[in-house]
């Protein structure tokens, strides 16, 4: 069914004698190569070889599009290369072409120099409009070393209808009842080899509390653990009727397979198995509680078991039915998880189900999306974030879902909502269409007003971000900070007052234009206009920017080295390690490791380290030049950001990201930090800050002049 739908011919490069048929070599016959792979056990074709760190070897491929339309286009591939940067090694490129020549852009992703098991290298196209063919390219550039092929796709998708709103902001944790905790699993299984999702949970929780029995042995293994999960499509022995599985969730956490439970429903609940060779498969939540968290209601994301042979996608679906409505009222269900496909007959469909119990809760959940094995755009990732929040695990802090805008006119008419949701937010833009804008600056508080005080000039605090085109990771960072700031009742921001009283707080959303990633290499243009530093003529009294880079680290860079430097570089690390943004488990590298090396890759507890360091000479922009001479503090926040995965990851991005701002920003005014988790937080010297509560400390006090940071 996939060869109906890939536009890609030959797709495996298996047919051709002399060559793969419809494919074009590119490389030097000194000094690149390639040969068949007949017998690879992952079921890889073709093995590219480069023996010189110049040039490319690499095959392509000229197919036909339909302007304006969205495809994902992917490849199969491992590879053991040397590269001089993090631009050079495997890449995939797709190349607007017209009469057989390159036209327009060309969009490549990022470099991968190590994977030792095949990775699937994705993205999402959007043909340019007058573009009707595009040039395929998957191979090696600028690099030494093989590179195995597989299949390669290009295939025309249909984007979902629904998508995240900007603005939307979940709710916090405090809003939430605390749920039950789990620390130890018990998972019932009855396949002959673990499950992923078995592998996972045991590198999370610890393989001593994690255990995998069979359906015959459930009963007796039970009793010790927090929660069950029955991932087989039948359910076992000890939980053979829905008053039995009751009796299960009313000591446990229970988490059942949607195939499980209609087979437990009998005739009141109609399920079927939905299976798409072209579009992925998401989630949308339709009822939000301490499983949600990181989501606001109505986001949707992907979750769908992935099959590595064809590259379809397949999901378990209740059918909306007057016979379920009944049964879930009957029965005190609610409808948790809805679907969202390429039609409206399998759209809106049940796929997740909850119903709150004694031990934690009962979960009707389709459990196979979380064992997919994803790609370059780590797909499982919110599927496995879903599960551990199940689990009671997963705080969020700050974190929040994002799929970001399309172009820069959505994004700017984003800004453009702000004020009108907001009352406190003022934007300061030109009196043009949205299409025209190329400056925007976001401040809190009006000029006739600041939360009821009388006005008086105040310094400025400037926050930038998106400094070059395709840093999603600090907009939507940024944005969420903001977001957080004007907090309505009855969950306000517990600092605002303080920080707005002495300071005015501003925000340039988008330094560089705006480009939206979908698995590609950011571009990295520059700004075209120089950002000015006038806020209503207010002083400066500081710039932050806030980057992402491409390696699993988190600096804070001053551009002086004084005593608010010391300050910073002795405080932050430790209000950072304590107040610390939400727990994440995720696919990725480890601290210090480049994103280039798949093969470092591992399911981890995500840490976060803060470094201070002093670096003048990084500070070259004419904004920094002239902060510095007035006096004001020039900082800039880097954050890990791979440029496969941003909306995959994006709920611990965001997370880190605005955590970090908010306390940067808290040091210009002395000390604040909030406790978003479900216990206090101790620091020694400071009364305990409870959950939802900030910790403020004035800028005089005699603990912020200790050149130790006393934490307990």
């Amino acid at each position: 069914m996939t060869d109906d739908v890939n536009i890609i011919h030959n797709a495996d490069f298996r047919t051709g004698r002399a060559a793969p048929q419809r494919w074009v070599w590119l490389g030097n016959a000194r000094n690149n190569g390639w040969e068949r792979l007949d017998d690879d056990p992952a079921g890889l074709s073709m093995r590219i070889t480069s023996r010189k760190p110049t040039g490319v070897a690499t095959w392509r491929q000229d197919v036909a599009c339909k302007p304006g339309e969205f495809y994902r286009v992917d490849a199969t591939m491992r590879c053991e290369l040397l590269a001089n940067d993090e631009t050079a090694g495997a890449v995939l490129t797709i190349q607007p072409i017209s009469r057989g020549r390159p036209k327009g852009e060309a969009r490549v992703t990022p470099a991968i120099h190590r994977s030792d098991e095949p990775t699937v290298i994705r993205a999402i196209y959007q043909a340019p409009e007058g573009v009707k063919r595009v040039r395929i390219s998957i191979g090696v550039t600028q690099a030494t070393g093989t590179m195995d092929l597989g299949t390669v796709r290009f295939i025309l998708i249909i984007e979902p209808d629904e998508i995240c709103h900007p603005l939307a902001v979940p709710p916090p944790s405090t809003a939430v009842r605390p749920p039950r905790i789990a620390s130890t699993v018990c998972i019932c299984a009855s396949d002959s080899e673990p499950r992923p999702t078995a592998t996972r949970l045991a590198e999370y929780f610890g393989r001593s509390n994690v255990e995998v029995v069979p359906p015959q042995l459930l009963k007796q293994r039970a009793q010790d653990a927090d929660a069950l999960l029955l991932l087989d499509p039948t359910p076992p022995p000890i939980a053979s009727s829905l008053v039995a599985l009751n009796k299960l969730a009313a000591k446990h956490i229970v988490v059942i397979s949607l195939p499980a439970f209609a087979k437990l429903a009998g005739a009141s609940l109609v399920m079927r198995r939905i299976v798409q060779h072209d579009d992925p498969i998401h989630a949308k939540i339709a009822f939000a509680n301490h499983a949600t968290r990181g989501f606001a209601l109505h986001d949707t994301f992907p979750f769908a078991l992935e099959n590595p042979e064809d590259g379809s996608f397949a999901q378990h679906q209740f059918r909306k039915t007057k016979k379920l409505e009944a049964f879930c009222k009957k029965h005190g269900f609610v409808v948790q998880l809805l679907s969202m496909c390429a039609r409206e007959s399998t759209s809106d469909q049940p796929i997740g189900l909850y119903k709150e119990t004694k031990g934690g809760g009962l979960y009707v959940l389709d459990v196979d999306p979380i064992d997919t094995m994803g790609s370059s755009m780590s797909e499982p990732a919110p599927a496995m974030h879903l599960l551990l929040t199940i689990l009671g695990r997963g705080q969020t802090g700050l974190g929040q879902f994002t799929t970001p805008v399309r172009t820069e006119v959505e994004f700017r008419d984003v800004i453009r909502e702000m004020p009108l949701r907001h009352e406190r937010i003022t934007l300061h833009d030109a009196d043009v269409p949205t299409a025209k804008v190329t400056e925007q600056l976001v401040t809190i508080g009006r000029e006739d007003e600041s939360f009821g005080l009388p006005l008086r000039p105040k310094p400025v605090i400037l926050v930038r971000s998106g400094l070059i085109s395709g840093d999603v990771e600090s907009v939507y960072g940024a944005l969420r900070w903001i977001k957080e700031l004007v907090r309505a009742e009855p969950f306000p921001c517990p600092y605002i007052s303080e920080l707005a009283t002495r300071f005015r707080l501003a925000w340039v959303p988008l330094v560089a234009p705006w480009q939206v990633r979908d698995g590609w290499r950011r571009s990295g243009k520059q700004p075209t206009l120089p950002t000015t530093l006038d806020v209503d003529g207010n002083e400066l009294a500081a710039v932050i920017d806030v980057v992402s880079c491409p390696v699993h680290r988190v600096r804070v860079v001053s551009a002086r080295n004084d005593d608010a430097f010391s300050r910073l570089s002795t405080w932050l690390p430790q209000v950072h390690s304590k107040f610390q943004p939400g727990e994440y488990f995720a696919l990725t590298v480890g601290d210090g490791d480049v994103f280039t090396d798949r093969s470092r890759r591992a399911w981890r507890v995500v840490t976060n380290d803060v470094h201070v360091v002093s670096d003048k000479d990084s500070f070259t922009d004419r904004i920094h030049t002239d902060a510095l001479a007035s006096g004001a503090q020039v900082l800039r926040i880097e954050i890990p950001g791979d440029d496969a995965d941003f909306a995959a990851q994006s709920i611990q991005r965001v997370d880190l990201t605005a955590t970090l701002i908010e306390q940067v920003v808290g040091m210009q005014y002395g000390l604040i930090a909030v406790n978003r988790s479900t216990t206090p937080v101790h620091m020694d010297g400071f009364a305990p800050t409870q959950p939802g509560e900030a910790l403020i400390i004035e800028p005089d006090s005699e603990a912020l002049k200790s050149t130790r940071a006393r934490v307990g």
